[in-house]
């Protein structure tokens, strides 16, 4: 019998455990046969592979219920820093991968397959019977689940849908369409069920090949569309990414003809929902990096290219072994994980310039006097002084954030478990234990991504250059301005905003500034140990968090206003690459982004008139290789048109289609807030 949603959410509520010591596995696997079992299936028309579910919010119903019975995890002390967001600390259930080789390979039959035979050989391990008992349930009900979609598309005469579900109940995956097939199902399973945000579909190029090559290519080209469209359809939340191209074991590039083709339907979809990941290496062909730029160009913002040596790297620094740092996975936009890695890579976060904030007034708030940092005397006879203070609060901020963290993941046991991701790994299977109440991945890292780079650098150079070089001014004058958020000191304000050094300007001196923050940040964080017996990781990305906390930061020396946005990811202040792309990407290379496995992005923006033609192509393929020659992580390129971003302000109706890059995310503009719009208009006027 089918329930409607509400049905549906009325018996999970009811059947909800809470408190330690209860089966909290059991629970969420006896919710999800139920929801298997009884929700209800809508085919639309549109769809070749699969159906569409509106359970979503279910799963995560579960989970809200849980942590709010919970109550309040971080002590007083570091409450009010969390209010002031200076810092914060959390779950993070959202950015997950499964074994993608291992889904594909086997499908849902062959996954509770071998989730049996690990159940037959691992039954004697103490408490892991019932686990596997608990897994192999919900494998059960997926395929009973499947058995009624294939029956449903029937009726529908949807016949191709509805024959390849029904094979792939007792089978493999044998063909192409059948592979395509098992990723939606598992997304479907995984997103919608186990309530795990799935957040990449991994390597295209090298997941579907095998298929790929035993195609009709003008049937499989057809389908491979079909695919993009249809998981564009989901409107998953900030996009579906998906990945091209990294190297193997012994360094070789692994873009291969079905690269194009995916790279080609990408491009020819259209789509609103879904990001590409393009992994690059000194041998990836220089062809199909123009092609990306072509698209680029062509208003396909969601491409990031990213340097596969540099994330294998930072990957290797945290511990990953070497085989598995090259088969790593990026979830959602830019983050990377090892091979068997469960990333958790959007725990923690750290306002920068509120640590500068904090040193300058004695460690309180600027905003509401509390004191939310170390105490100081606030009296420093050089910048040396001032950047060591500066650092101390930088590091107090990141052990707070670490602290209240570890509060929630150390109470996993509690609140949320990932049976359906947890049956596609295999340490989960080999230690018979879940992903999160057991800590059984074989890396269990947590995150701090740190906001604010930018501002915080151009901040401290313009007290550098106004206090200690130029001293226009004592160091308590400018903080006493700074409180008072640029009272009648306009013009000193635009002096600084304008004429003063900045990161992103290719400015040695002040990118030190921004390189020494780094590595205080990565002394602080790095591979420092969680409460899941993992290592702590460095993120230097800011996506739409710059915001709020921008809005609750004073004002900042370097001529930003009390609740304005901070700085976005590790690129310069919007307006402060006025040397051009190249000094901006120079300047972002300074950084050591080794330290930096959770991600670093430098967006580059570029009007349209700057790129044209072939020779614009070379150009922007040329400042690529410069990037990650010096160690760049990864990059972003929002091409853009003012006359089009203006007139599309005034008449959206005329741009329908038109997206840009807001974050780690492509939109419409259309849907953009009106100060997001007129942001993304200033930063076109290159």
């Amino acid at each position: 019998m089918s329930l409607s949603r509400e049905e549906l959410l009325n018996w999970v509520e009811n059947h909800i455990v809470f408190g330690k010591g209860l089966d909290i596995l059991k629970n969420d696997c006896e919710i999800i046969e139920f929801a298997l079992d009884h929700c209800e299936i809508d085919i639309p028309e549109q769809n070749r592979f699969f159906i569409n579910v509106s359970y979503a919010d279910i799963p995560c119903f579960v989970t809200r219920k849980r942590m709010k019975s919970l109550g309040e995890l971080a002590p007083s002390r570091l409450s009010e820093g969390i209010e002031a967001l200076a810092y914060t600390g959390a779950c993070d259930y959202s950015h997950t991968t499964a074994e993608w080789e291992s889904v594909i390979k086997l499908g849902i039959y062959g996954l509770r397959k071998r989730v049996s035979e690990y159940a037959m050989s691992n039954f004697a391990a103490e408490g892991a019977k019932g686990f596997y008992e608990q897994i192999l349930k919900v494998y059960n009900a997926a395929l009973r689940f499947m058995k009624r979609v294939s029956d449903a598309a029937a009726l529908c005469k949807k016949t191709e849908m509805a024959e390849a579900l029904l094979r792939l109940t007792d089978h493999e995956p044998s063909n192409l369409f059948e592979a395509l097939q098992t990723s939606i199902i598992y997304y479907h399973l995984q997103q919608f069920f186990d309530g795990t945000f799935l957040r990449t579909l991994g390597r295209l190029d090298s997941l579907y090949y095998p298929y790929y090559a035993h195609e009709n290519k003008n049937e499989a080209d057809k389908l491979l569309l079909d695919y993009i469209k249809e998981i564009d359809r989901l409107k998953a939340l900030s996009n579906i990414p998906f990945a091209l191209g990294g190297t193997d074991e012994n360094g070789e590039c692994l873009i291969n003809d079905l690269s194009y083709i995916w790279l080609d339907m990408y491009e020819k979809a259209g789509t609103t929902n879904t990001k590409l990941h393009l992994l690059c290496s000194e041998h990836t062909p220089q062809d199909i990096i123009r092609n990306a730029f072509r698209y680029i160009r062509g208003g396909n913002n969601s491409i990031v290219f990213m340097s596969d040596r540099r994330v294998t790297e930072a990957l290797e620094k945290q511990g990953v072994a070497h085989k598995d740092a090259v088969n790593y996975h990026v979830v959602g936009c830019y983050e990377c994980g090892g091979a068997g890695e469960l990333t958790c890579s959007c725990n923690a976060r750290v306002n920068i310039p509120k640590a500068l904030e904090l040193a300058l007034n004695g460690g309180r708030d600027m905003l509401t006097g509390k004191q939310i940092g170390l105490a100081n005397d606030g009296h420093f006879e050089t910048f040396d002084a001032l950047y060591k203070e500066f650092e101390r609060q930088l590091t107090y901020l990141c052990k707070c954030a670490m602290t209240v963290t570890d509060l929630y993941e150390s109470r996993y046991a509690e609140i949320h478990s990932a049976p359906i991701l947890s049956g596609t790994y295999t340490s989960a299977l080999q230690k018979g234990g879940d992903l999160y109440l057991d800590y059984s991945a074989k890396y269990n890292s947590s995150s701090l991504n740190a906001i604010g780079l930018a501002t915080a650098t151009d901040s401290l150079a313009a007290i550098r250059k106004a206090v200690f070089e130029d001293k226009t001014l004592t160091l308590d004058e400018f903080t006493e301005i700074l409180r008072s958020d640029w009272k009648g000191q306009e013009p000193f304000r635009l002096l600084i905003k304008n004429k003063y050094p900045k990161y992103g300007q290719g400015d040695i001196r002040t990118d030190e500034i921004a390189k020494m923050t780094v590595d205080a940040l990565s002394s602080a964080v790095s591979n420092k140990p969680n409460a899941k017996g993992g290592g702590w990781r460095l993120g230097l990305f800011s996506i739409d968090w710059r915001w709020d906390f921008g809005q609750k930061s004073a004002a900042s020396a370097d001529g930003r206003c009390s609740g304005e946005t901070l700085s976005q990811n590790t690129s310069a202040s919007f307006g402060a690459d006025k040397e051009g792309a190249t000094a901006h990407l120079i300047s972002a290379t300074r950084i050591d982004m080794s330290k930096t496995p959770n991600g670093a992005i430098v967006d580059i923006d570029l009007h349209s008139s700057a790129v044209r033609g072939e020779n614009g192509i070379t150009a922007l393929v040329s400042s690529l290789k410069t990037y990650f020659e010096l160690g760049g992580f990864a990059v972003h390129y929002n091409v853009l048109d003012t006359d089009i971003l203006m007139d599309a302000k005034k008449n959206p109706e005329k741009y329908p289609s038109l997206q840009v890059r807001l974050c780690g995310w492509n939109v419409l503009f259309s849907t953009l807030s009106e100060k997001e719009k007129d942001e993304f208009i200033v930063r076109s006027m290159k």
